[in-house]
């Protein structure tokens, strides 16, 4: 293996990939907090419903599209090469994990579209003047059993996200390696020390890598 190898295998995420994983972050978390609490949130405190389910409406919004973005530019840019000492186990693990992230911020921000064009309502879109399409007509009985699919999505991706940040922990703790230090705006020391690029012959390996691996990498 050549010097520039484990440099390139512990080399973090490109700027923009972080930003909008923990932009994603800020947003999943206001969700959390204006939709799970909404109740709370309302009997405690100075706001009213109205207000706490528009945040959670345009989050939810944002984060749709965001989503949407982050998912474009990791097909379309080269996957980062599988972290330095890493198994084959823990990298399908991985990859089965961020895939389902994806799909599950996706179909519950969907659901929640169409949840609110079901109540006979438009999503509007801030500064811009116009109304998001509507997915469907008022029907009251398909807001019952969306409502109850988005909540159970919910439920699944808040507890998949714990799992992945529990995961995340025990990497940096535990196996002292660079998965979270990856994802941060200062880059692993490994790969400071070592050249910036890949080796010519991981970066064929990458090019050869299927679009469901890059977006899951």
């Amino acid at each position: 293996m050549s010097p520039s190898a484990p440099a390139a295998a512990n080399a973090g995420y490109p700027r923009l990939q972080i930003l909008f994983h923990w932009l994603s972050v800020l947003l999943k978390a206001v969700l959390a907090l204006a939709g799970g609490l909404r109740h709370q949130l309302v009997s405690h405190a100075a706001v009213d419903m109205r207000s706490v389910m528009i945040v959670h409406i345009g989050c939810g919004m944002a984060l749709l599209f965001l989503t949407l973005l982050r998912a474009a530019t990791r097909l379309a840019g080269p996957a980062l090469p599988p972290l330095a000492g890493s198994s084959r186990a823990q990298r399908a693990c991985a990859h089965a994990a961020h895939l389902a992230i994806y799909g599950l911020i996706l179909g519950s921000c969907l659901l929640g579209w169409l949840i609110v064009n079901a109540k006979g309502m438009a999503i509007p879109m801030p500064l811009l003047g116009f109304d998001f399409p509507r997915l469907v007509a008022a029907d009251p009985a398909l807001v019952i059993a969306a409502v109850r699919l988005h909540d159970w999505l919910g439920w699944i991706c808040y507890g998949l996200l714990a799992v992945h940040i529990a995961a995340a922990v025990w990497h940096h703790v535990a196996l002292k390696d660079d998965t979270l230090r990856r994802m941060s705006w200062r880059r692993p020391e490994t790969a400071a020390a070592g050249c910036h690029r890949c080796s010519p012959a991981t970066e064929a390996q990458n090019e050869n890598l299927a679009p469901a691996d890059r977006l899951a990498s």
